[in-house]
């Protein structure tokens, strides 16, 4: 199979990855229920990814937390419902992800939240100062670095400046964007990033996390068993523990923590193979008279349509070809909406660090065939 699905998970795992999962399996134990070696062992491996992802990021000064979740959807969930409150007034945009859209849109519905959604301008991206002027009268905003459906990428430092002015709280989604897109907290104070560990730091599914400024006091999603303060009814109040309750995957935090390393380390390489990729194959999808609507090719997502075709026929017809891409509507309608491309959705080819030319070649020449196919 020629995997270009990297945007819902990445398929090239580090062999360290693979290391830790195994290990983790053959001594497993709960990390901070015990004191014995194993559980002491497993603890520490999660401690070593905390402090390395905070270090990687620029939030390593004390003044950030980090809590584990099980994915970029919970640790997005957990910043917003963790620090929304009544009448509070939130900014999003139409590109973002069903995982910020929907909590935001329940919290709407419910009467709890003012939403104000900011649209692309007309050369298809998020405007720095159309988030400007919404975020003028805003309490939070929570936006993505990157659409998961173009990869076009936001100005994160001007948001950051943007949250400075004008004293808007600011949860960013990392999960199409980092590591690629460089966000150093120290330079572009953020004051929550929510990640997946499965796709850009090469980790296991199953993983995720959500860094935060300490003293905003974030609400727990899930309360229950911490380790911590196991004399009391009563869920703990100090994080990372107050937000992380029941038993951490541990094996796959520290296969995170292995992921990360190496995607960290080989971040120039493997932004320089994605964007080169990714610009040529939209340059063959040109020639192809397709409908393109990645516009920035650094981060590898190329979506598109071919002529009079639906993306779920496209994806389907790719697939019995032995090629993995995703068709339909990539879990942001808004996103979809704004395209024009609500009824029949886009095609996705998302390109990871381990593809080559030769991928890409054999791609199009599928998508030759299945162009001139007729439904």
């Amino acid at each position: 199979m020629i995997y270009l699905d990297n945007a819902a998970t990445s398929a090239f795992k580090p062999k360290g990855v693979l290391d830790a999962l195994a290990y983790d399996l053959a001594h497993s134990a709960n990390s901070g229920r015990s004191g014995h070696r194993y559980a002491l062992d497993a603890a520490m491996k999660i401690e070593d990814c905390r402090h390395f992802l905070l270090s990687a990021l620029g939030a390593s000064d004390g003044g950030y937390g980090i809590a584990f979740t099980k994915n970029c959807t919970e640790a997005l969930n957990l910043g917003i419902f963790g620090f929304l409150r009544a009448g509070m007034r939130v900014v999003t945009t139409s590109y973002d992800h069903n995982s910020v859209l929907r909590p935001l849109f329940e919290l709407e519905k419910r009467g709890k939240i003012e939403l104000m959604v900011v649209e692309p301008d007309e050369s298809g991206f998020i405007s720095a100062a159309h988030m400007d002027a919404a975020m003028q009268n805003a309490d939070f905003c929570a936006v993505s670095a990157a659409s998961n459906v173009t990869g076009a990428r936001i100005d994160t430092d001007a948001l950051a400046a943007s949250a400075a002015k004008h004293g808007v709280i600011t949860l960013v989604d990392g999960a199409q964007a980092v590591p690629l897109v460089r966000i150093d907290m120290r330079k572009t104070p953020f004051d929550m990033l929510a990640l997946p560990g499965h796709k850009g730091l090469h980790g296991p599914q199953g993983t995720g996390c959500l860094i935060f400024r300490n003293d905003l006091m974030l609400q727990p999603l899930v309360m229950g068993g911490t380790g911590t303060a196991s004399d009391s009814t009563y869920q703990p109040t100090e994080p990372p523990e107050a937000l992380e309750a029941g038993t951490l995957f541990a094996g796959g935090i520290a296969a995170l923590h292995e992921g990360a390393k190496w995607s960290f380390a080989e971040r120039a390489k493997n932004a320089a193979v994605v964007k080169r990729l990714a610009g040529e194959l939209i340059e063959y999808l040109k020639g192809l008279n397709a409908e393109v609507y990645t516009k920035d090719p650094a981060l590898g997502v190329v979506s598109f349509n071919l002529k009079d075709k639906d993306s779920s026929f496209v994806a389907n017809a790719l697939a019995e070809r032995d090629f993995a891409v995703r068709g339909g509507l990539h879990c942001a309608p808004l996103a979809h909406k704004a395209l024009g491309t609500l009824s029949r959705g886009a095609v996705r080819a998302s390109i990871g660090s381990d593809n080559t030319e030769k991928d890409i070649y054999l791609f199009v020449a599928a998508l030759e065939k299945i162009n001139i196919m007729k439904r």
